[in-house]
């Protein structure tokens, strides 16, 4: 009998910690767009940690952009999205890209960008932002300009 009540009184306890795990933020979804020297790449369906108006990152491993021109880019950290409503606007303090032009590849740190809102939707944009050289060989310029960037969270 008191094998019996022992066993209840864990099972209780443990369904109860069970119902007290909080439950994880929901994913989402954003595309996006930048335009350096002429070149512009674009992305759709990246995956976010949370969803707006929440503090998110953005998973720099489902960034895989399109790009025209004779440039390629890649997204090479998760960086981190504020939103604010009141403001309308949404910034990063870092966002780190690798571009690559005729094999040769530079890395570049781009820091508190801001984004503006478009209408009533959770598309922003901004720019000109400047990217310093983070990484790279002799021939990277010291800095290049994103003329423009934007992000649609959906």
């Amino acid at each position: 009998m008191k094998a019996t009540r022992f066993l209840v009184g864990i099972a209780a306890v443990a369904g109860s910690m069970l119902l007290a795990v909080p439950a994880f933020a929901a994913t989402g979804q954003v595309d996006g767009n930048i335009t350096v020297g002429g070149s512009s790449c674009s992305w759709t369906n990246a995956t976010t940690s949370d969803v707006p108006p929440n503090t998110l990152t953005i998973d720099h491993t489902t960034v895989q952009p399109s790009c025209s021109g004779s440039i390629a880019a890649s997204l090479t950290n998760d960086p981190t999205v504020t939103f604010d409503d009141a403001a309308g606007t949404v910034s990063a303090p870092e966002v780190d890209v690798n571009g690559t032009v005729l094999s040769i590849t530079c890395s570049y740190k781009v820091t508190n960008a801001s984004y503006a809102r478009q209408g009533t939707a959770r598309a922003y944009t901004g720019g000109p932002f400047t990217a310093n050289l983070s990484g790279g060989g002799a021939l990277c310029p010291s800095t290049e300009t994103v003329n423009s960037a934007s992000l649609t969270f959906h």
